[in-house]
């Protein structure tokens, strides 16, 4: 009550309460302030709900812009890591062998055995200074990898007899079978010359091509490189001179190994 008498301006019944304002019938300055908190009080908050709405609604936009303006650049790929291989492929007429055992087989050494090819022609029927048998063959590097040489060893060979008549020089019979390794044109590799082999003789025999290759193989050419290939010709003959009856009915075995190293 009181205070609203105050801000009215006007006398009150309380003497204790009358300023100098009062009694001179002036404003009061107490009720201005009094009236003025009221009106800070009760009178914005509306303005403050409105300010509230707009930094809401301000949020809102402000995200949709950050999510619509955002840069972004990918790139998705795959690594891949390919082995290259080196592979012997040895023909002979209509007859081919594979170091992989053949093509498109899954391998674990890249070795195999070729049995439909014989090194010497499997000629039979031979005589003492009869006629000399060639065996021409291909090799060829069929890998995606070049070969840096390309070697042979034969460091074994043995003889026994066949069919129901043969002599008893199973020991003897590989030294009396004259031999040469060449590319079948000027190049000699058993005995390694620069130039076409010589005649066949007893100088040069299964048995010391065995001895020569034993721990060392002979070298043909340069290598191969991938998808080159080369020619080797063996020849072979029973000799004119040491091959006496003892050797009749004999075979000789001789194991050949062919490399390609990188």
């Amino acid at each position: 009550m009181t205070e609203r008498k105050l801000a009215a301006g006007r006398q009150t019944d309380d003497p204790r309460l009358e300023t100098e304002h009062d009694k001179m019938n002036l404003p009061n300055p107490l009720s201005r302030s009094l009236a003025g908190k009221r009106r800070l009080r009760f009178g914005r908050r509306a303005p403050i709900a409105t300010v509230v709405s707009l930094f809401v609604a301000g949020g809102v936009g402000l995200t949709t812009m950050t999510a619509l303006g955002a840069f972004n650049a990918v790139i998705t790929q795959n690594g891949t890591f390919t082995a290259g291989s080196i592979v012997l492929k040895e023909t002979q007429g209509a007859n081919t062998c594979y170091s992989t055992g053949g093509t498109n087989t899954p391998f674990t050494t890249n070795s195999s055995s070729c049995t439909t090819i014989d090194v010497f022609g499997a000629p039979t029927g031979q005589v003492p200074g009869g006629t000399a048998t060639t065996q021409t063959m291909t090799f060829q590097n069929v890998g995606s990898a070049n070969a840096s040489s390309f070697t042979v060893g034969a460091p074994t060979c043995s003889a026994a007899g066949t069919g129901s008549y043969y002599g008893n020089d199973t020991s003897g019979f590989c030294g009396h079978i004259d031999v040469t390794i060449g590319n079948g044109a000027s190049v000699c590799y058993y005995p390694a010359q620069g130039s076409a082999c010589p005649a066949l003789s007893s100088t040069y025999t299964l048995a010391t091509l065995a001895t020569a290759t034993t721990s060392t193989p002979i070298t043909i050419g340069s290598g191969l490189a991938s998808n080159a290939s080369g020619t080797v010709a063996v020849k072979t003959q029973l000799d004119a001179t040491n091959a006496t009856n003892e050797d009749m009915g004999l075979q000789a075995t001789q194991g050949f190994t062919w490399t390609l190293n990188q």
